[in-house]
């Protein structure tokens, strides 16, 4: 993208919520902000009119365009390194369009919620992508064990111990004052993908996971069980293909840097709302993106197709004569 589809296609709110900044109070298409490039005030007198999606700062004097305040707020002021960051919250906001707050009333203490726009500040701070828990914490790993009950219900959900062993540990984990045993499915950032039979969740931090194989192409799917169950389907894999899973649509933007290292890129992911949002976009955003979900349209996602051809496999094998 370059500046002038940045101002155009980024709304002034949306940027400001997706570093922090809520509106002191709404009056018509006009939003009133306590001031976030100056320091801490009582009044609010920084205004974005939403009908032209420009700024003005009252107490400052001065405003613009989107970019314009963007430049300001990333502190080492770099156009190319604030195109770069806001091209990834367009693509952010374009895909995960369920995300974006709504105008809720301010903390007590004005100027508390200011953050910069940095590097790696990709999954932004306003969203807490579904299933993560600040209240989990990790007491300890193992390998996962054949014949646990772990196992057993990776098992039910059509995946072998001998599948799942390289890549997944036996956590178990606080949620308040009680312990639990889950699957654990590691990220790039040393935070547990969580699940067993009756529970989803992760533990802090949420991040995408990066499986290097050496390979020119990736796949790419949004969690760890339809990677598992993608595993199963090996016929379906590129030979030395690498992986990246999301582990949560929210966290796409993260994958975007990686994505464009690699010869092709293989998208699986789920046949929901947000995933098939999430398809379109990818395709329009790197020319390399495939989709490759055709052969499970009429199910959910890798993992559902995984198991409806178990079971027609079975329901084959009982069939009287074969």
């Amino acid at each position: 993208m370059n500046i002038q589809q940045i101002n155009s296609g980024l709304a002034i709110t949306d940027f400001l919520a997706s570093q922090g900044f809520r509106p002191a109070y709404t009056r018509g298409a006009d939003w009133w902000y306590i001031s976030p490039i100056r320091p801490a005030e009582r009044t609010p007198s920084f205004k974005v009119s939403t009908r032209l999606n420009r700024w003005y700062d009252h107490g400052a004097g001065e405003g613009g365009k989107l970019f314009d305040l963007a430049l300001r707020l990333c502190g080492n002021g770099e156009v190319k390194e604030t195109i770069r960051l806001l091209s990834e919250e367009f693509f952010f906001s374009q895909a995960n369009p369920a995300i974006r707050k709504e105008p809720v009333p301010p903390p007590d203490v004005p100027g508390t919620w200011k953050h910069s726009l940095r590097k790696d500040a990709v999954q932004k701070e306003t969203v807490t992508p579904p299933g993560t828990s600040s209240g989990i914490r990790i007491l300890e790993t193992q390998p996962l064990r054949r014949g646990s009950g772990l196992a057993a219900y990776l098992r039910g959900r059509g995946i072998r111990h001998g599948t799942a062993k390289d890549y997944c540990r036996e956590v178990r984990f606080a949620l308040g004052e009680k312990e639990h045993r889950a699957v654990g499915f590691a990220n790039c950032s040393g935070g547990y993908e969580l699940r067993n039979a009756w529970f989803k969740g992760s533990s802090s931090p949420k991040d995408i996971t990066f499986l290097d194989k050496g390979g020119k192409s990736v796949c790419l799917l949004e969690g760890f069980l339809d990677f598992l169950s993608l595993l199963e389907l090996k016929h379906r894999l590129q030979p030395s293909s690498n992986f990246i899973i999301l582990n949560s649509v929210a966290l796409a933007a993260r994958s975007l840097e990686l994505l464009e290292k690699h010869r092709e890129v293989y998208l699986f992911l789920d046949r929901d709302e947000a995933g098939r949002r999430l398809t379109e976009r990818l395709l329009q955003y790197h020319t390399k993106a495939i989709d490759a979900s055709s052969f499970y349209q009429s199910h959910q996602d890798v993992n559902d197709y995984l198991l409806a051809r178990q079971q027609r496999a079975k329901r084959q094998r009982r069939r009287p004569g074969l």
